[in-house]
């Protein structure tokens, strides 16, 4: 299909446009879920590294659709130095004049639609032929798949295939586009003016789904077509006007800085989440609490336009989650460095410094007190100490010699706990030995092990 009076018109556009410096948010690296201890007293996330600004062009390609359901447009704002590559091949098919009559021949709701891979015409003898395609280009993927964002389509399992098919997130793609063929290239967004259109090109009360087979699988429709006749050209979403326009006014801002809100916490009683005055998200665990949360966090730009990052937070407590937030990487997988019985240069094993619920690399412990209870004028050993709350994965023994076990082997003594208090993050636990001791002198330590 070639056009050469539209092609003149759209070159004549193209090389007198300039880069603005209008920019829109997006996000680029989104928050990996997160396991917590739920003794933490709290997380924090920098936002300024998973969102940010990135430069439009000062004009929008402006897709006008014809059908009975009325004319809606979709304004596409495309990025003007994140991906060149992309940005350059879809304004060639723009100039070319080959998304012109082309249609909406994919509609996924909450998912995706997509266009740019058929085109119709009322003296066509087929109801849709293919867009013509010039060679696939590689991909650029960089900017995560978000509400409203506009992408590439390719071939499964091959991530440099992409020509002319492009599609719009209708809903939130993050952790499906992005980890998957490569991670899908984002090259613009939506309008927020035109937005709106895009959800009602998607959702199937305004134009119905309708299996036409092939890759018309889920083509929408107008909404009053009549399933008993044969599809017409007059039924289906058709882009009758491909031009470049001004970006609207608010439809992009100049100011690189946003501004962020927690827009939702599922489950507050296991987590809150606040962000602090140098954009971070802070990450507050409550005392005795554990559960999972799922929490969405929310960039805005100086007019408005949003991007979204959703992630989920469960809050445990176990050796395997307290050795997940102290080591990460190899050391993460080595029990010779994170396993419980490594002694990390401090005095104390991993296993220690978990009961004992101490922070990096300190080594301050509460002190263990010693006293006697006196019963029936029998002594017996009674010690009071504290370790974090709720260790539901650990054994204490108590264990007694009479020479710190050089000649006399330490013996596990049977004990009896008499109190426990808790402060929410710690307990201080009173145990009393079943057993007097005997003899001049006596030796008792404390001694814990992982449950299997």
């Amino acid at each position: 299909m070639i056009r050469p009076l539209f092609r003149l018109i759209f070159s004549l556009a193209l090389t007198s446009s300039a880069y603005s410096t209008q920019v829109l948010p997006v996000l680029l690296n989104p928050i990996d879920d997160l396991l917590s201890d739920m003794n933490d007293n709290s997380d924090f996330i920098s936002l300024n590294t998973v969102f940010a600004t990135k430069m439009v062009d000062d004009q929008v390609v402006r897709f006008t659709s014809q059908s009975s359901n009325g004319n809606l447009t979709l304004d596409f704002a495309l990025f003007a130095d994140a991906t060149p590559v992309t940005r350059t091949n879809f304004l060639k098919y723009v100039s070319d004049g080959d998304y012109v009559n082309s249609i909406v021949h994919r509609s996924m709701p909450g998912f995706v639609i997509q266009g740019g891979g058929y085109y119709t015409e009322a003296t066509s003898s087929y109801l849709v032929d293919p867009v013509p395609t010039d060679a696939p280009i590689v991909n650029e993927f960089e900017i995560s798949n978000t509400y409203g964002t506009i992408s590439m389509a390719k071939l499964g399992g091959a991530p440099d295939s992409a020509t002319s098919q492009w599609f719009v997130s209708i809903g939130e793609n993050t952790d499906n586009l992005d980890n998957q063929n490569g991670g899908f290239t984002v090259f613009g967004r939506v309008t927020n003016s035109t937005l709106p259109n895009a959800a009602a090109f998607g959702n199937p009360t305004n134009f119905p789904v309708w299996n036409a087979g092939g890759a018309l699988s889920a083509l929408p429709l107008i909404d009053s077509f009549d399933k008993s006749r044969s599809l017409t050209v007059t039924d289906l979403i058709r882009f009758t006007s491909v031009t470049l326009e001004p970006i609207g006014a608010n439809d992009a801002g100049e100011s690189t800085t946003l501004s962020f809100s927690i827009v939702r916490n599922s489950n507050p009683s296991a987590a809150t989440a606040t962000i602090t005055a140098d954009s971070k998200i802070q990450l507050r665990y409550l005392a005795n609490a554990t559960g999972n949360t799922t929490i969405t966090v929310r960039a805005t730009d100086s007019v408005g336009n949003t991007v979204d990052d959703t992630f989920n937070l469960s809050v445990q407590s176990s050796y395997d989650i307290w050795r997940a937030s102290q080591f990460s990487g190899d050391d993460l997988a080595n029990d010779t460095i994170s396993g419980p019985s490594a002694n990390n240069r401090d005095g104390l094993t991993n296993l220690e410094r978990y009961v004992y619920n101490l922070k990096d690399n300190s080594t301050t412990l509460n002190p263990v007190e010693f006293s006697e209870t006196e019963i029936s004028s029998a002594l017996y050993p009674t010690l009071t100490f504290s370790i974090r709350s709720n260790l539901s994965d650990i054994t204490t023994r108590l264990q007694s010699s009479t020479d710190l076990g050089q000649l006399d082997p330490w013996e596990t003594a049977t004990h009896v706990e008499l109190a426990r208090q808790s402060n929410g993050t710690t307990d201080a636990i009173t145990i009393r030995s079943s057993t007097p001791h005997s003899g001049p002198k006596h030796f008792y330590r404390l001694q814990f092990e992982l449950n299997e």
